[in-house]
Parts: structure tokens; C-alpha cells; sequence
């Protein structure tokens, strides 16, 4: 019945003026505290968003942030700066482009707040360190939003842009509310705006507090190169001195990164053959592009081509005979084929490159669990979440592991922490859903099942336990439609099940 869970599833402060060179690389502190000087929040009663201080002309001053944290012109926002001090923002003092996902927005005080120095993207390439900051929405348990500031790297930075202008990708742990807050390179330097995360991915639980959710997959942001660009159609003049020169280009033909970016952004909203498409692009330009043969291989196991995807899997073991999640993909491909001692192995070689990725544990507690060796799967499985506590594929596994061994309670809250941590997965709202059937609390589990199938449509586990669901109400028509459902997907969908692609950030 139950649909198992492999892989998944970031002082040189200018003081009121700006820079345009890039400086020594600083300590994390050290842009720490110039990202704490220089970050606001933008809030309203219904929502939450990040903003950084870019000018100063007399008491004016000026916020950088996303468009769609102010789209709602009707809310009554508010910017509380560094100091703690709320400045009400009227909607005349609110410019966003149709362009980008950019807007700017002014208050007027008579304090003096450091300005943020801008620089270019252009130097941020893979493997750059960078970081986020911003204010995540307040929870029960946090009557207030908090500052936070994240560590993490650029994995892709695309020559020609996503839609919204979004071309920076970085690993970096985000929370909800961070949308619009500055991203900094080493030198205390603003380069984007963060973004896209916080309307496209899942939210977890931080392992700081659970009630803080934090996001996985990939987070994007927008180059400050962009905005300079549309600066003056946003009303920003920087007096003839910019702070950085936006040199006039022509534009490049697309590269590897720009038809990865593609093909990422069309797995996520479900285009997975247009995914495929794209990443045979980048794989053209780039032969030894790993990701794009896992991400490829992601897509071809989710149209069911177990022998492409383990084809796919082999090229990227090639292309980085190093690379940890390139065998865990291997494995799971093979476990998919029946081949469970042969993935074993390879497993094990995936926990040897790669100790410390929770992913290729959860993929060795699979294939455990499907050997039946609960006690094994469930140490795997743990060890995933001692990792990374936000693995909502692990949590899964790990209810399976517990409702095989009958502890159907245990199985059930596990569920439920997937469905907490990732609550746009329609594979953990389907589990969620199976098990209290299993349970026999069937009116719960039918509005689980139904949200699963109402965004993944092609669930054979999610129709048989609604089957069951409805018999058991005395539903039968339905019962019978959806036994027939569940027969007419079963023959098109793996075992497995990917809900997104954003182990390539790991």
C-alpha cells in the first residue's frame, strides 16, 4: 500500500553611502553584523516579508525588496528597522516592476541607518560562499518575527534568467518571511534578493525550534545587477554615481546552468518531460554535468523509465566517480529493478563517500526496508534525521518502518511531522492518509487523500485507500471508481516517488 521515500525529498558597512568595489573576504560575524545593520522587516496583518536599506537622500530612505511582499496594496505595512523602531509604509511609497520580482519602497526618519553596499553576481560562482538574511513569519509559539541569518553556497548562478528575473540559486537554509531580504557574498556585499523559496518550496522544522519552519530545496534570488538595470524605472537615482557599474551586454547564448535552471524550474511545476528536455541541453553543452544526469534521472524515474534513470545514474557516477548522491541514485534505481543485495552494496559505497548526507541514509534504510530488515531500515532512517531533522522523506520512511512493525501511533505521528515539515507533498499527505485508514479513521484519511490526489493525480496508493475508505462509509460507487483508478495508475508509476529534486543542493 504505502509508497516509499529515497532522496529529499541558503565592518565594511558603507554608513549612508555606497561602494562599488568588492572588498577582502570577511568572517561570517563580520557580515553578520553588517547584514543585521542593514536588513528591515515589511509586514502587514496577513503577511511577512524582508527588505534591505540601499540609499538615503536627506531623511528618505530607500528598501530593496521582493515585489510580491508588497503585492497586496489594500494591507497596512509597516517597516521595523535594525533599532526596533516601526515606520508605517503608504501605498505611494510602494513601486514594484512588471519585469521582476523587484520592488522598492521608502520611509522617512530622522535616525541614521547604515546603507547596504551592493555589488556585482558576476564573482559568485558554484561553491561561493553566501548569505541570506531576513525575518520569518511569527508562529504560535513566537509572538514575533525573529532575525536570522543563514550560511550556505551558490549552485548555480544562470546567464539568462528564470521568470520573476530569478537567476542566483544557493543552498542556504531559509524561513518564511525572509522573501525580500538581502543575499551577501563574503565581502559584506549585497549581490541578490532572496525570493523565490518562500513561495515555491516546502517548509520544515528548524532544528533550532520547531515551531520556526524552514524551507528545503532550491532558494533563488535576483541579482542586484538586475536591479540596477531597472533602478531608474523603479524612481531610484544614485546622483550619476552608481554603485556599481552595470556594463551594457549582448546577450550570451545559454549555457549548461541556464537549461539546468529550466529544467529544475519545469520538474518543480510538474513539465517533467520539458525537465528532460532541458537537462539533455545542458548535458549537451556540459558532458560532465552531475547534476543534470541526476536530475534527469529524477525525471526519467518518475515516467517510470527505471532503465534510463539507472543509465542516468551510472553517467553521473562517471562524470564524479566521487559523488555520494550519485550512488545512492544508483541504488535506489536498482532496488526499483528488484535487485536489493546489488543496490545494498552500492549503497554502502554512497555512506562511504558521503557520511554526512541524510539522503543517502534514507535511501539505505529503503532499501532495508523493502529486505525487511526493520531494525536496520529504522537506524538508517534515524540517522537521516539526526542530520538533517527538515528530511520530511525520512520521516516517511521511518512511519512505514513503524506501521510494518505495528506500531501504527508511532507511524502516524511520524506521517505527521512529514506533512508538517513539507505540507505541499501530496506523496507524505497520501501516507498521512493510508495510515489512518489503516487506522480506521476514515473521514481524516479521505481529506488527506484527497489533497494528495487534488495535486498528484496519478497516486495508485492514495486510490486504493480511498477505495477502502469509501467502502467502509458505505461509499461504493465511489469505492469502485477508485479501485479502478488505482488499477489504471499502478502500471504507470514507480514504486518510489520524488517529489522534488532539491538533493542536487546538498
Amino acid at each position: 500500500m504505502f509508497r516509499y521515500w529515497w532522496w529529499i525529498g541558503s565592518s565594511a558597512i558603507g554608513l549612508n553611502c555606497l561602494f562599488g568595489q568588492s572588498v577582502m573576504a570577511l568572517s561570517a560575524v563580520e557580515v553578520g553584523k553588517i547584514a543585521k545593520s542593514v536588513t528591515v522587516s515589511i509586514d502587514s496583518n496577513n503577511s511577512v516579508g524582508s527588505g534591505v536599506v540601499i540609499k538615503k537622500e536627506g531623511n528618505t530612505y530607500t528598501v530593496l525588496t521582493a515585489a510580491h511582499v508588497v503585492r497586496n496594496r489594500q494591507q497596512e505595512f509597516k517597516i521595523t528597522t535594525p533599532d526596533g523602531k516601526n515606520y508605517p509604509l503608504v501605498a505611494t511609497n510602494i513601486k514594484a516592476t512588471t519585469d521582476v520580482d523587484l520592488a522598492i519602497v521608502k520611509f522617512t526618519s530622522t535616525a541614521n541607518y547604515p546603507i547596504a553596499k551592493l555589488g556585482k553576481v558576476e564573482a559568485a560562482s558554484e561553491g561561493s560562499v553566501v548569505y541570506v538574511a531576513g525575518f520569518p513569519l511569527a508562529t504560535a509559539a513566537i509572538s514575533n518575527s525573529i532575525y536570522n541569518f543563514t550560511e550556505g553556497k551558490v549552485t548555480a548562478n544562470a546567464n539568462r534568467p528564470l521568470a520573476g528575473g530569478y537567476s542566483l540559486v544557493y543552498s542556504n537554509n531559509t524561513l518564511p518571511g525572509m522573501s525580500g531580504g538581502p543575499v551577501f557574498n563574503e565581502a559584506g556585499e549585497t549581490i541578490a534578493i532572496h525570493g523565490k523559496g518562500d513561495v515555491q518550496e516546502a517548509t520544515t522544522a528548524s532544528n533550532i525550534n520547531e515551531n520556526i519552519r524552514i524551507k528545503t530545496g532550491f532558494n533563488l534570488g535576483i541579482p542586484i545587477d538586475t536591479f540596477m538595470q531597472l533602478a531608474a524605472k523603479l524612481g531610484v537615482d544614485f546622483g550619476g554615481k552608481p554603485p556599481i557599474i552595470v556594463a551594457t551586454k549582448t546577450l550570451k547564448a545559454p549555457q549548461a546552468v541556464d537549461f539546468f535552471l529550466i529544467g529544475v524550474d519545469g520538474f518543480n511545476r510538474g513539465n517533467i518531460g520539458g525537465s528532460i528536455e532541458a537537462m539533455n541541453e545542458a548535458i549537451k553543452l556540459n558532458p560532465k554535468y552531475t547534476k543534470a544526469y541526476l536530475a534527469r534521472a529524477s525525471a526519467n524515474f518518475m515516467f517510470d523509465r527505471i532503465g534510463a534513470a539507472l543509465a542516468d545514474a551510472d553517467l553521473a557516477i562517471q562524470s564524479d566517480p566521487k559523488s555520494g548522491i550519485a550512488y545512492a541514485g544508483k541504488c535506489l534505481f536498482l532496488s526499483e529493478f528488484g535487485k536489493q543485495g546489488e543496490a545494498l552494496g552500492v549503497c554502502d559505497r554512497a555512506v562511504g563517500l558521503a557520511p554526512k548526507n541524510a539522503m543517502v541514509y534514507n535511501v539505505r534504510g529503503l532499501v532495508a526496508l523493502r529486505l525487511k530488515n526493520y531494525s536496520v531500515a529504522a537506524a538508517d532512517l534515524d540517522r537521516a534525521i539526526s542530520i538533517d531533522p527538515s528530511f520530511y522523506y525520512a520521516y516517511n520512511n521511518l512511519a512505514i518502518v513503524r506501521s510494518a512493525q505495528g506500531n501504527i501511533l508511532e507511524a502516524l505521528n511520524l506521517a505527521r511531522k512529514a506533512v508538517q515539515i513539507a505540507p505541499q507533498s501530496s506523496g507524505a499527505r497520501s501516507l498521512l492518509g493510508q495510515l489512518l485508514v489503516t487506522n480506521r479513521q476514515y473521514q481524516p484519511g479521505l481529506m488527506e487523500l484527497n489533497r494528495a490526489l487534488g495535486t498528484n493525480p496519478k497516486l495508485a496508493p492514495a486510490y486504493r485507500a480511498r477505495a477502502i475508505a469509501n467502502r467502509a462509509l458505505g461509499n461504493l460507487s465511489q469505492a469502485k471508481l477508485d479501485e479502478q483508478l488505482a488499477r489504471q495508475f499502478a502500471l504507470g508509476t514507480p514504486d518510489g516517488l520524488i517529489d522534488d529534486i532539491s538533493f542536487l543542493n546538498q
